[in-house]
């Protein structure tokens, strides 16, 4: 048994759990924050995730080995596995026929973590009338939003609002700031690089957009940082933080070492960091 799914679930029986997160799901609007779970389940320790290139920018708050639904051969892969994913995946895009095959070839102690819109995920493909959850048992069904948010109340000092976003990445950098008194009461204020401590999280992303989307982020930079957050971020404030990124690269002319600089000026600020 994976002490991880244990520590996810509080089951001791089973190592196939349904992720139930509405984000991942189609929606009317835009679409967004479809890998927020991702950083809460690398905390149990699962980092090989499964989804959708569309997904998939280039740009990661947290590191994890991606896999292509499409090039995933259920015979050889290795667990465990996340896969997320929504029904209409599973689906118009095949992905039904992925899920049945890693469920049929993985062991009861290969733990599979199934991140879907619907507590019920079906494959009509092989049939209508039962879900996988009634074809393969045991299994464990949890709701990402009550997992997440039982997670930072027990575990995290962050006075970020689980209204506003239930990635953990960033209530982790609010924990961070208030055990210094920086601002961490908002995503904005997560990322006011006047008053971002010098080891805060929060200036990673800044590293990538100067490393590795140089050329993108000159010619369009504000919209590149919105589409890069966008997979990760639950409406609302993804332009403020895009635009205080954006303002932070600009005085900072995409130098890493003026980026070094400000982060050291920062240190006069929280002498105890």
């Amino acid at each position: 048994m994976s002490e991880g799914i244990e520590s996810l679930t509080g089951s001791q029986f089973t190592t196939f759990v349904v992720l139930v997160d509405d984000c991942v799901g189609e929606h009317v609007y835009e679409n967004r924050a479809q890998l927020r779970s991702i950083p809460y389940l690398k905390e149990f320790g699962f980092d090989r995730v499964i989804h959708d290139d569309l997904w998939d920018n280039n740009f990661r708050l947290v590191d994890y080995v991606l896999l292509n639904p499409n090039e995933v051969d259920p015979e050889t892969v290795e667990f465990p596995l996340v896969h997320v994913t929504n029904q209409e995946n599973l689906v118009e895009n095949g992905e039904q026929h992925l899920v049945r095959g890693l469920l049929r070839e993985r062991s009861r102690e290969d733990p599979y973590i199934l991140v879907v819109d619907t507590d019920s995920p079906s494959t009509p493909a092989y049939t209508t009338r039962k879900s996988v959850r009634d074809e393969f048992v045991p299994n464990t069904v949890t709701r990402f939003e009550r997992s997440v948010e039982d997670y930072i109340d027990e575990h995290l000092d962050s006075t970020l609002p689980t209204a506003d976003t239930r990635n953990l990445y960033y209530h982790r950098i609010s924990h961070q700031h208030n055990k210094v008194g920086a601002p961490a009461d908002s995503l904005p204020d997560l990322f006011d690089y006047d008053k971002a401590p010098p080891n805060s999280p929060a200036w990673e992303p800044l590293y990538y957009f100067v490393n590795h989307d140089l050329e993108r982020i000159l010619e369009e930079y504000t919209e590149r940082i919105r589409e890069a957050l966008r997979s990760w971020t639950e409406r609302g404030d993804v332009m403020k933080i895009a635009n205080n990124m954006d303002s932070m690269l600009t005085r900072c002319q995409f130098s890493e070492a003026q980026l070094n600089e400000q982060r050291e000026r920062n240190e006069g600020l929280y002498p105890d960091v």
